[in-house]
């Protein structure tokens, strides 16, 4: 079994004996708010599509961002400098409220090495199998440093990338720590939260998927899919159609395509009617709509009529 994903990160502060390593940067972590919603990247370039190496509004305005360390990449925002964040994604620091225009935080050390566990090939893909094509048997012997660069997941599992441009998995190296590495940026978006950064849209987020969820298999709500959403939020009477809604949020604009709809988010779609649709995403790429009877789906988003997502307004 390969070392599983666990919640949150744990602190690099042990050494194996007799076998030094690369730890995560001296310096503590430290938090500091955003100042604009910001997308999270796996590299510091700022015209990476979104995809597998950007994360489209993972720190929505008004939120946090915990910075590991900084360093320097292509100018953004009027700064060189880029934070690495706990999620192993960077930020361009212009748009991040340290305080100072200049280094807060120790810079990065990539890659770092760590001890092997035992003797491991490496793999061509991540989540390859030890004999796949393309590995190479014994790269690196038991005891052993091997130098990671980013970390992904696969399978539900942890994967190292190191700087030979080959992966081995992470749960045979002697990191310190079961989950990521503190420090270490992703090599992908594999596995990692969309947009929102695990911040919820608006505070009562969780009580109006609770209010959804509840209401699962129920035939009341009908051709009513702007109030159900609007109940979930504990108001009513603030869109007369979903329509109107969607019209609202893209003239203010508050619509998002192309990322997945972080959890509390509305999602909208032109639909059969002149009302117009919308649902309740609930994360993951699923969403909870109202119809003959309320019903989940993770299919949403592959509908032609698909408008996109928006946080709904704040005062709700």
């Amino acid at each position: 079994m390969h070392r599983r994903l666990t919640v949150g990160l744990l602190a690099v502060a042990c050494t194996a004996a007799g076998l030094a390593f690369t730890a995560s940067p001296a310096s503590a972590a430290a938090t500091y708010p955003v100042k604009t919603t910001l997308d999270g990247r796996t590299v510091k370039d700022p015209e990476v599509p979104v995809g597998r190496q950007r994360v489209a509004d993972k720190y929505p305005e008004g939120s946090s961002v915990t910075i590991v360390c900084q360093d320097d990449g292509p100018s953004y925002g009027g700064s060189t400098l880029w934070d690495l964040t706990t999620d192993g994604l960077y930020v361009p620091d212009a748009y991040v409220k340290t305080g100072s225009s200049g280094r807060v935080m120790g810079a990065c050390s990539i890659p770092q090495s760590f001890p092997a566990k035992v003797t491991l090939n490496g793999r061509r893909n991540k989540g390859d199998a030890a004999t796949a094509p393309g590995s190479v048997v014994d790269r690196y012997p038991a005891g052993v440093n091997v130098p990671v660069v980013c970390q992904a997941a696969s399978g539900g599992a942890i994967w190292d990338r190191t700087s030979h441009d080959l992966w081995v998995p992470d749960e045979q190296i002697k990191t310190g720590t079961t989950g990521y590495v503190s420090g270490l940026p992703r090599c992908d978006t594999d596995g990692t939260t969309g947009g929102g950064g695990g911040f919820p849209a608006d505070p009562n987020a969780a009580e109006a998927i609770a209010f959804a969820r509840a209401r699962l298999g129920h035939t009341d709500w009908n051709n009513q899919c702007e109030l159900f959403v609007e109940r979930a939020y504990g108001t009513s009477g603030r869109f007369a159609t979903a329509l109107a809604h969607y019209r609202w949020q893209r003239d203010n604009g508050r619509i998002h395509t192309g990322s997945v709809p972080p959890p509390g988010a509305a999602v909208f779609f032109t639909s059969t009617t002149s009302a117009g649709h919308i649902m309740l995403s609930i994360g993951d790429n699923s969403a909870i709509s109202t119809g003959p009877s309320v019903y989940q789906t993770n299919t949403f988003r592959e509908r032609s009529d698909y408008l996109g997502w928006a946080y709904v307004p704040s005062g709700w």
